[in-house]
């Protein structure tokens, strides 16, 4: 099995630099040229992130017959941690798929031959404020009834309607482009905030005071307060906030004739079960999105041209 040769660049620049040597070289025709937008789960530095696995896959997964990216890959990184996937009300300039940040991207992808565009967005909507706006003055409901409200906000449709706004900008410049998401897995430490510790994370926990909870905070009084159903409901609760997000976006997407069959993307859940594969409430550890990465990175070979597998 070949060695990755594999580069990321997040500076357009940079990027344009390397592209211009590749096409030089005749290496254009065999090496994968990826965009890529997203949120923490692309970007987060505390491990090696879904992204990071990909791009830059470790030694070992050879031995483990973890498929490589065939010859390696070129990829454009403009994920950032914290980004929404619709307009962020709290802090408008976190939101990906909002006109201004879709015609600046936009306007730059069009001028280079990418082969596939990969997005990791929508998370980060429906936590965090969103859920204390949205659960506000409520007491001792059920998981059932706390995702009712969920559903009545129009948060779905709101950032379905987002995506397809990328979407339809994306493929009119480059209709024959796959482009690929995914969903999130099913949380297991819901309230848990990351151990921020050197053993654990290494030294970028001397460079942050704290990583969350920001799911637990805003359910803890209001889904179920009975202590005894409290970590269930709060679990299935949040088990049914990730299944909405496959069902009312992703599913929805990749049904709209709008799209022709180019958008597609990875169902991930069930896969990372056990509560030590979690480094908190959001994020798996290195060797979760390691797991997360084997299932991403063969949906991701599939849609490359057969020259670039």
């Amino acid at each position: 099995m070949p060695a990755s040769q594999s580069v990321a660049l997040p500076l357009r620049g940079q990027f344009r630099s390397l592209y211009t040597q590749l096409k030089r070289a005749r290496l254009l025709e065999r090496t994968p040229v990826i965009f890529c937008e997203g949120d923490s789960w692309f970007s987060t530095p505390l491990a090696m992130n879904l992204l990071d696995w990909i791009v830059s896959p470790a030694p070992e997964d050879e031995e483990r017959g973890v498929p490589l990216l065939g010859n390696g890959g070129l990829f454009f990184r403009s994920e950032h941690s914290g980004d929404h996937a619709s307009r962020n009300p709290d802090d408008p300039k976190r939101s990906m798929f909002v006109r201004d940040n879709i015609d600046d991207i936009i306007g730059w992808y069009d001028q280079f031959d990418f082969d596939m565009i990969l997005l990791s967005a929508g998370g980060n909507d429906f936590v965090d404020d969103f859920l204390k706006r949205t659960l506000r003055g409520q007491t001792s409901l059920s998981a059932e009834a706390a995702f009712q409200l969920v559903l009545d906000s129009g948060k779905y449709e709101t950032v379905r309607k987002a995506y397809a706004l990328f979407l339809q900008a994306a493929l009119a410049v480059k209709p024959d482009t796959p482009i690929l998401a995914h969903t999130y897995d099913h949380p297991q430490l819901i309230g848990r905030p990351g151990a921020l510790t050197p053993g654990n994370i290494g030294v970028a926990a001397l460079l942050k005071k704290k990583v969350g909870p920001w799911i637990g905070p805003h359910i803890n009084a209001v889904v179920n307060a009975d202590p005894g159903k409290t970590p269930d409901e709060r679990r299935r609760f949040v088990r049914m906030l990730i299944d909405g997000f496959e069902k009312n976006v992703l599913r929805e997407l990749k049904n709209d004739p709008r799209f022709g069959g180019r958008f597609d993307y990875v169902d991930l859940r069930g896969t990372l079960t056990g509560e030590s594969q979690w480094f908190d409430e959001m994020h798996p550890t290195e060797a979760g999105f390691h797991a997360l990465a084997t299932k991403f990175r063969g949906a991701i070979i599939g849609k490359l041209p057969a020259a670039k597998r």
